[in-house]
């Protein structure tokens, strides 16, 4: 190897996907397994069908997965995290628009003296009456903070106008709401969504095949049983008809922008194409709006662009936060830079150098087996294959900047999208 001469860039023509055992647990929950760890360390992930998109209450799904820790009939909060710190483990809890869980790291050689512990915290929540209000108070607090932030109000606004407050993906947390939530909602919630049938479960790391009969023991439990998560739901979505929406904030030296609307999520078949379009307009460092509004012009630290993916929706959104002396001058170079998509071929150049990235990117996203078992979890929640990888990795090899423009025109309308400013 001569070190003088720079090694040659390469687009990655395949991937050969880590190996993924599946069982079933004797209550039906789904088991995935990534057994190819290099360290005697093992990550278990609960996921359940707990997210906001199952609250009728707002709050309630995230409250209910924080109180988890707080304590169950058998062990108080300070006995089970006494229990992970002795045995060297870690818990991660967790709640999204829809899942909700924990996530614990552990020790190989430890993992069967804590599933016992780990499974009671998701089978025997008492929920505290006590600590729901200390929870509530500096949640307020932090709310009190939060909403003194310019980005922070201009996400809210933005994400008002696109869903309302009918909508979870819309609706934004008021400090009245925070009153409404009681213990009886938290068990309500609990039991309607923790429970074998919503429920499952991701094993990676480095581990014996008998983990499969160490998590029967609880998890697949003929008495971890409840509901079936409700199908079919639908929240109403009351868009805004305002596109142009200013909070004017006094003695603000910057102001919050997004820009962006609707658009579709990673089941639609454009929606790979789009992500490699959106890497060249905001979605890396080296992005034309990064080199044109932060490099050229000085008007930010940072700004970016993204194709955001839920399983039941997706939106477009462009942030930064810049002078407020430059803030209509940001809008304005925002715009030209998507017309110029529109208007004219992605340089053959800039193109490669953006697939060499995503290519890398996709390389990221399965390096090992913790990290593939984000991937993979993603890929249940969307109910799709381990085959979107490498369809992905072709798009990425093949697409044209051709293709490009023309999902430019299609998508990237700056005139149709709501223009949210705080400042």
């Amino acid at each position: 190897m001569n070190r003088a001469i720079e090694p040659s860039i390469n687009l990655i023509e395949s991937i050969t996907l880590p190996k993924i055992d599946m069982a079933m647990l004797d209550n039906g929950v789904p088991v995935y397994m990534l057994n190819n760890g290099q360290q005697d360390v093992i990550k278990i992930e609960l996921v359940f069908k707990a997210g906001k998109w199952y609250e009728e209450k707002n709050l309630v799904a995230d409250i209910t997965n924080r109180m988890l820790r707080e304590g169950t009939t058998k062990h108080t909060a300070k006995q089970i995290a006494d229990t992970f710190d002795y045995y060297g483990a870690n818990i991660n809890y967790g709640a999204a628009f829809e899942t909700g869980g924990a996530v614990l790291y552990s020790l190989t050689k430890q993992v069967g003296n804590l599933l016992p512990l780990f499974h009671e915290i998701f089978a025997e929540p008492v929920f505290p009456k006590n600590e729901l209000e200390t929870i509530i108070s500096n949640r307020k607090q932090r709310l009190k903070v939060e909403l003194e932030k310019n980005e922070f109000l201009a996400n809210r606004h933005f994400v008002d106008a696109l869903y309302g407050q009918l909508h979870p993906y819309g609706r934004v947390t008021m400090f009245e709401d925070y009153d409404q939530i009681s213990t009886d909602d938290l068990h309500t919630f609990f039991k309607q969504q923790y429970n074998a049938a919503n429920l499952t479960i991701l094993v990676s790391g480095k581990f014996s095949p008998t983990i499969v009969n160490e998590l029967n023991k609880y998890f697949g439990a003929v008495s971890y049983t409840g509901p079936t998560a409700k199908g079919g739901i639908v929240h109403p979505i009351t868009q805004s008809d305002k596109l142009i929406q200013h909070l004017d904030k006094k003695d603000s030296v910057q102001s919050a922008i997004i820009v962006g609307g609707l658009s579709i999520n990673k089941t639609h078949p454009d929606f790979m194409k789009l992500s490699i379009l959106n890497t060249v307009f905001g979605g890396y460092f080296g992005s034309r709006l990064m080199s044109n509004i932060r490099e050229e012009k000085g008007y930010t630290y940072g700004i970016y662009s993204s194709f955001v993916s839920y399983p039941h929706g997706g939106f477009f959104e462009i942030a930064s936060e810049v002078g407020t002396d430059v803030r209509q001058s940001t809008l304005k170079e925002i715009e030209y830079e998507m017309n110029l998509l529109r208007t004219e071929l992605i340089d053959a150049e800039e193109l490669q150098i953006v697939k060499n990235y995503m290519s890398g990117k996709i390389l990221r996203s399965i390096d090992g087996p913790m990290k593939f078992s984000e991937t993979l979890k993603n890929l249940i929640i969307y109910n799709q294959t381990t085959d979107y990888i490498e369809q992905f990795l072709q798009t990425v090899r093949e697409v044209t900047a051709e293709e490009l423009q023309q999902l430019a025109i299609k998508y990237l309308d700056f005139d149709k999208m709501y223009k949210i400013s705080v400042g």
